[in-house]
């Protein structure tokens, strides 16, 4: 797998995921929250053999079922272990947050709570595994991983409210 990212100056960004089967998926996100999808059977070619133009709620749903939020296919047992004690938690930081102004790497989230931010969605952009030293700022939203017990410290060591 290899996804790519591209800006599209004026529209918005464009990320185009190569699968294992050498397949193409092309998602343009408009800066009006618009979602193009394209999906290419050869990786190579320059026409896509289906498109879909979804709404940021319908992304946001299709996203939901590719996560497993909905259903969750029969898994080896180990795996099927880990996943029912992963938890994934959306954090958004208000003005009044500890988190906000502060890198990941002052604020030693891992260390201190036991659960690691994975990304950050910063109005438009999301950032990806982000860096020790990004700055988590007022409006961000945190995607934070660990386990129900490692979210709750995190929650509670930060002042999040539910």
């Amino acid at each position: 797998m290899k996804l790519k990212e591209v800006d599209l100056p004026g529209i918005g960004k464009k990320f185009s995921l190569l699968t294992s089967h050498n397949e193409r998926i092309d998602v343009i996100i408009h800066i009006n929250g618009k979602r193009e999808m394209f999906i290419f059977e050869d990786a190579d070619d320059d026409e896509p053999d289906a498109d879909v133009i979804l709404n940021e709620e319908e992304a946001n749903q299709l996203g939901s079922i590719l996560m497993g939020v909905y259903f969750k296919p029969e898994t080896e047992k180990a795996k099927e272990l880990i996943l029912k004690n992963l938890v994934i938690e959306w954090v958004e930081v208000d003005k009044d947050s500890p988190l906000a102004n502060h890198t990941l790497k002052e604020l030693e989230i891992r260390k201190r709570t036991g659960t690691t931010v994975i990304a950050i969605l910063r109005g438009k952009d999301f950032i990806i595994n982000p860096s020790p030293t990004e700055v988590i700022k007022e409006g961000d939203t945190l995607v934070v991983v660990g386990s129900k017990e490692q979210i709750e410290n995190f929650k509670k060591e930060f002042k999040v409210k539910d």
